[in-house]
């Protein structure tokens, strides 16, 4: 029972530290949306494409593996909750678990609506190089009308993607100012 102790005295700053952090990630993810797109839809050489694929690598590379370990977190949290000799303590196991499926959804949605979007952005323009010079570098109407609409889309999926850890975070917040810890 130690062990369970210990740990019960520390998942407070560990919600609180994963609270903190989510709402970070989600304004990070946001950014891309506010900030990041509508830079990336002014640019009207091929590098913009280029730009969006960098910058989807690089959200993949640090939100996606901070999001699974924040849901993971919260699913561990959730189950040692439950297990608190406190009946009033064991009892708020069930928002940290919501927060858990919450953040759960992320990785099916980014893999369902966001990266076949890439996939296909990705493809745009391929096959259509024109021969050398400034010239090859501008993308053609057609091609950046096609962008810009799927950047638009990109947008609207990226939406949820960023607003999931909000919710998720928002769920632990209002549960941990409810509890007073």
């Amino acid at each position: 029972m130690a062990a369970l102790d210990i740990a019960f005295h520390i998942i407070p700053f560990i919600h609180w530290g994963m609270i903190v952090s989510l709402f970070i990630v989600s304004g990070i993810a946001w950014s891309f949306n506010l900030w990041v797109v509508p830079i990336i839809k002014m640019n009207p050489s091929k590098s913009a494409i280029a730009q969006l694929l960098e910058t989807s690598r690089r959200g993949g590379a640090w939100l996606e593996p901070l999001n699974a370990s924040f849901a993971f977190l919260f699913g561990i949290t959730a189950a040692l909750i439950s297990q608190h000799p406190d009946p009033s303590v064991a009892s708020q196991w069930k928002p940290f678990a919501a927060s858990f499926a919450t953040l759960l959804q992320v990785a099916w949605w980014e893999r369902v609506m966001i990266f076949p979007l890439e996939g296909s952005i990705a493809n745009l323009g391929k096959g259509k190089e024109k021969s050398g010079g400034a010239e090859g570098a501008w993308m053609d109407h057609e091609t950046s009308k096609v962008l810009h609409k799927s950047l638009d889309e990109w947008s609207r999926w990226h939406a949820v993607r960023a607003t999931l850890p909000l919710i998720g975070s928002l769920i632990a917040f209002v549960t941990k100012l409810q509890s007073g810890v």
